[in-house]
């Protein structure tokens, strides 16, 4: 236990040096409230002998509109989901094609042709139809009007969290070192 609470400290100073020189660079959060998140998390997970939280939130003003979100899932309840309930909306996410229109249409509605365009202008309506389908069967965005379509106002936090989530799996994300607290392949206990 000591030799993971001290591993934990090694990360969360780790942490706040490396939140420390963001915030030196212009960051708009207090050094501490994303690190005080985690440790409470941390407590109240050793506190109560569970297996742990993963939570996600933001507030994001786009497009003249203004979004806030905040989720929590318990890691048990997380490990005993059915993960394949999760592949529509991955895989509607997984192309850049479908990133690139995902991308224009945070910023707000956005018509057909601005689409046509978000792809590059190359892309034929055809191919722009199935991946507005594709994102539309998995929620991520609705047509409230004839050739206009919306991100759902509910998906955009949840959205841009599993972007941020992908570009800090992303090979250049900063590789923390071995034994680091919540690095894959190391074990704690």
């Amino acid at each position: 236990m000591e030799e993971r609470l001290a591993a934990l400290e090694r990360r969360m100073d780790q942490l706040e040096e490396q939140h420390a020189k963001t915030s030196a660079r212009g960051s708009r959060l207090p050094a501490s409230s994303t690190l005080e998140l985690v440790r409470h998390f941390w407590e109240r997970a050793t506190a109560g002998g569970t297996a742990g939280t993963v939570a996600y939130g933001g507030a994001a003003f786009v497009g003249g509109h203004e979004y806030l979100w905040a989720g929590e899932h318990q890691v048990h309840d997380l490990m005993a989901a059915d993960w394949t309930a999760a592949a529509t909306a991955l895989e509607s996410m997984g192309s850049p094609p479908r990133l690139a229109l995902l991308a224009a249409l945070v910023g707000g509605p956005r018509s057909r042709a601005e689409l046509q365009e978000a792809l590059g202008g190359e892309t034929s309506t055809g191919h722009l139809y199935h991946h507005l389908r594709e994102l539309q069967r998995a929620g991520l965005i609705t047509q409230r009007r004839r050739g206009t379509y919306e991100v759902v106002a509910r998906a955009v936090i949840p959205l841009l969290a599993v972007l941020a989530a992908a570009l800090d799996l992303g090979p250049s994300s900063p590789d923390l070192g071995p034994g680091s607290p919540g690095e894959p392949g190391t074990e704690q206990g």
